[in-house]
């Protein structure tokens, strides 16, 4: 590990230093954490922050996420906490730098309208979808079994992409699954949800904002130009919603302009994007979160993998 450690801090390193470099960010253009390097891209605000970043590449969440920034673009990305917490403790060479989200207004479980279940403790003895283990609905799921006292023995978890959990569900593959926004503005009255994580843990960094210890050491003014243009994009959201959604859909998938506009309303005003340090509550909500779920052990100090130097005031 500690060789494997060395050889992609080096390599993170060399593919920093290149222009026109591309970053990571889980499921990029198909959920709600995509809008503000959106908004970045489009209005080219790296660029007049003084760093390259000529797009934005997606991946399938989880340690996906992690290990592709890694391996080559800016090392810097939007993660799942779980994912970056699981990988910081398997020896991997990055530190949390900020969030970009500061809640899960974003993600519900929903079932078909005409579906038998009513409530999430109905899904006992049923087929639930979620991503990959350790991504971040998976880290929901478990925390909704645990919430409503179901044993994860007690269901079957079914591994689904983003894109693949609708089509799961309307095929009857699954009982219930997750559904991000903007998919849930966009399909209105055929799914109903039957649990929605915000309402177990309101406060919560379900994503994180990552970099590897090699940047963070070697490229603090690159960085700090980075998570500068997030903010100035959320800073915008918050003043011109009703553009957004134009400027979005460019770079958004499977979704039209008058979904989209209704998601970025909904999210808007549960203020579910956020650019500033990691609040107590936050971090509270984050630590609960991970101790559920069995990421982290009681007590755990969350502080040490947190370098909040880089956040814009």
């Amino acid at each position: 590990m500690r060789r494997l450690t060395g050889f992609l801090s080096a390599a993170v390193i060399a593919c920093s230093a290149a222009e026109g470099a591309e970053m990571h960010v889980s499921h990029f253009g198909q959920v709600m954490p995509s809008v503000p390097w959106i908004v970045a891209l489009e209005q080219d605000l790296f660029r007049k922050n003084g760093v390259d970043i000529t797009d934005v590449i997606s991946a399938a969440g989880g340690g996906s996420t992690l290990r592709n920034l890694l391996a080559g673009g800016i090392p810097f990305g939007e993660v799942a906490t779980a994912a970056t917490v699981n990988g910081i403790q398997a020896g991997l060479p990055v530190k949390i730098v900020g969030i970009g989200v500061g809640n899960a207004a974003d993600n519900d479980w929903v079932v078909l309208a005409d579906s038998p279940l009513k409530s999430f403790r109905d899904v006992v003895g049923q087929k639930v979808g979620a991503t990959t283990p350790g991504s971040l609905t998976s880290t929901f799921c478990n925390m909704l079994l645990k919430h409503n006292g179901i044993d994860p023995k007690q269901v079957t978890l079914v591994p689904l992409g983003v894109g693949a959990s609708v089509a799961a569900l309307d095929s009857g593959a699954v009982d219930t699954t997750y559904m991000y926004e903007p998919l849930q503005s966009r399909f209105g009255d055929k799914y109903r949800p039957i649990a929605k994580a915000s309402d177990v843990l309101p406060k919560v960094a379900p994503l994180v904002l990552v970099a590897s210890q090699a940047f963070i050491d070697k490229e603090p003014a690159r960085l700090r130009a980075i998570l500068l243009a997030h903010k100035q994009a959320v800073d915008f959201i918050y003043a011109k919603p009703k553009e957004v959604a134009r400027l979005a859909l460019k770079r958004m998938v499977n979704v039209d302009e008058p979904a989209l506009q209704r998601a970025v309303e909904r999210m808007v005003q549960a203020r579910y994007w956020t650019a500033g340090p990691i609040d107590a509550e936050v971090l509270a909500g984050t630590r609960k979160l991970l101790e559920d779920t069995g990421d982290i052990k009681p007590g755990y100090d969350l502080e040490k993998i947190i370098d909040g130097r880089f956040m814009p005031k």
